[in-house]
């Protein structure tokens, strides 16, 4: 099973919303782990994107952007303190090794961490978006600024798995054979077959006119109830997010030594990603059925 969330069609409100108001509250969610080092702050976004997730019916799914995200989290936290021996708390004095001496602080231990878990909210905020925003929708928002970049990238999201059970198909048939070919060979034949699949797909779309295509025009579409309450659900995590950074909420010094803030200010604005999160997929008006306003 891959780790990376696939887009399936689900009846939320998030996979009703049009797609650039769906991705606009992916990335929201997301900005939050860019903006802030604060463990409460980090902690109460990735419980809204997670929990997000399962109100969309996409749980599963961004799951195993977490299971992605986790690996990567520990390798930061381990990487850090063996990197950067800045911090007032020495916890282990270690040799030399390389003509360099690795002293472990409490600092730099906690700065790997602090640095994990915001890897972790962004690849979650992400992992959502790829299960809900539908990729084919999201493609056509940027057709009317570049119809040949917005055809390569549709293209490419779907010749990249195609080639890739090429790829596996050649591999097996290799290892069947009483001598089998090397990596190179099967290497050179899956990047052959390639061409010949890139070429016939090029042709394929000269000859129905998309060489002469220009810029799709814009047709109007009216928005739903979904669009109006998923959209300002993410404006106000963005907005949330930007003033209390500006405000300096959710303070983390971590060199010379361990300094956190914890008061009012980063309670609210934990209890405000989480209702925000949540106000999408809640009432009445959550409800799926004639989704205009």
């Amino acid at each position: 099973m891959s780790l990376i969330p696939v887009y399936h069609s689900r009846p939320s409100a998030l996979h009703s919303a049009r797609a650039g108001v769906g991705a606009a509250f992916c990335c929201a969610l997301s900005l939050t782990g860019a903006l802030y080092r604060h463990p409460m702050v980090l902690g109460a976004a990735l419980i809204a994107t997670v929990g997000a997730g399962i109100a969309a019916g996409v749980g599963r799914e961004v799951a195993r952007s977490l299971k992605l995200a986790l690996p990567l989290a520990a390798l930061i936290a381990v990487v850090n303190p063996l990197v950067y021996s800045g911090g007032d708390t020495l916890l282990v004095r270690g040799g030399d090794f390389l003509g360099r001496r690795i002293d472990i602080t409490l600092e730099a231990m906690v700065a790997g961490a602090l640095g994990g878990l915001r890897v972790v909210v962004l690849i979650v905020g992400l992992g959502l978006l790829s299960a809900a925003v539908d990729p084919d929708e999201l493609l056509k928002l940027f057709r009317r600024f570049s119809y040949r970049s917005a055809l390569t990238a549709a293209l490419a999201t779907r010749l990249v798995p195609v080639l890739a059970r090429d790829a596996g198909r050649m591999s097996d048939a290799a290892r069947c054979r009483p001598e089998p070919a090397g990596r190179l060979a099967v290497t050179r034949a899956a990047v052959a077959g390639a061409l010949d699949r890139a070429m016939d797909v090029a042709a394929a779309l000269e000859v129905r006119g998309y060489a002469l295509a220009g810029r799709a025009p814009r047709r109007p579409r009216a928005w739903s109830r979904h669009d109006m309450r998923v959209a300002t659900a993410a404006a106000a995590i963005a907005v949330a997010s930007v003033a209390g950074a500006i405000a300096g909420v959710g303070h983390v010094e971590t060199y010379p030594s361990v300094e956190m803030s914890f008061g009012p200010a980063e309670l609210a604005l934990c209890a405000g990603l989480l209702a925000f999160a949540a106000s999408p997929f809640v009432g009445r008006a959550a409800r799926l059925g004639v989704s205009n306003a």
